[in-house]
């Protein structure tokens, strides 16, 4: 009996172990939080040995963690500058993908679809936006309200999140009347769409981290995301194709 455990011990073990080695930890923007899953599950049933783990965060955390030293295999940025420089300094591997192109929407209390000028009605008393300097989903909400002629007059309500995700939990506790994040977090709550030509694209690149061991599993999804079941999973949740 003792004989018997010790045997299966040792193969939970060497399963686990296995498991271990063939897991992709993705560093991955927090506009992917909602789409991560299936991203995970589609990928995993075409090939059924590696496992994909994700961790989101802002990219400009997730740079600056990758700068850091920390084990991620692969950068999936909502903004193609931190990748750049990632690949600049060497700390991750040339030719990255262009995988998407993010969409900016926002998304009102009451769930209507208001004209953007009641933003600076007096019934709106907060608005939420990603913090413009760590997200790029900030920065073209800034550019979309400035577009629209708005900004000098919401700047006064606007609260901040660190980024996408966290603009969005801003929203959902009560704390804002409107908030302007990304569209792959808000799809199923009928968001009103921004003009893309309102902001500079969103272009979103992702890389493999040159530390990594897993360099082949690594390659293997990111030719997953430019491929047509990828970017199927990308345009339901709102995301747009960009051009290399």
């Amino acid at each position: 009996m003792s004989s018997s455990l010790s045997i299966t011990f040792l193969l939970f073990l060497t399963s686990a172990f296995c498991v271990a080695q063939n897991t992709l930890t993705v560093a991955a923007a927090a506009d992917l939080a909602a789409l991560a899953p299936e991203l995970a599950q589609v990928f995993e049933k075409a090939n059924p040995t590696v496992r994909v783990r994700f961790v989101t965060e802002a990219s400009a955390v997730l740079a600056q963690q990758i700068e850091n030293g920390a084990p991620y295999d692969l950068f999936m940025s909502a903004n193609a500058k931190f990748v750049d420089r990632l690949v600049l300094a060497g700390q991750l591997a040339p030719r990255p993908v262009v995988y998407a192109t993010g969409r900016l929407a926002m998304v009102w209390r009451d769930g209507k679809h208001h004209n953007m000028n009641d933003l600076a009605q007096k019934w709106v008393r907060f608005v939420a936006l990603a913090n413009p300097q760590l997200a790029p989903y900030g920065a073209a909400a800034r550019e979309a309200l400035e577009h629209a002629q708005l900004w000098p007059r919401i700047k006064p309500k606007v609260g901040y999140g660190e980024n996408v995700r966290q603009t969005l939990q801003l929203f959902d506790s009560g704390n804002a009347d409107a908030v302007l994040t990304a569209a792959g977090l808000v799809m199923e709550r009928n968001p009103q769409m921004i003009p893309a030509d309102w902001h500079q694209p969103i272009v979103q690149k992702a890389g493999i981290v040159t530390a990594s061991a897993k360099q082949k599993a690594a390659a293997l999804f990111l030719r997953f995301l430019e491929g047509s079941e990828a970017q199927e999973i990308f345009a339901r949740h709102g995301f747009g194709r960009a051009s290399r």
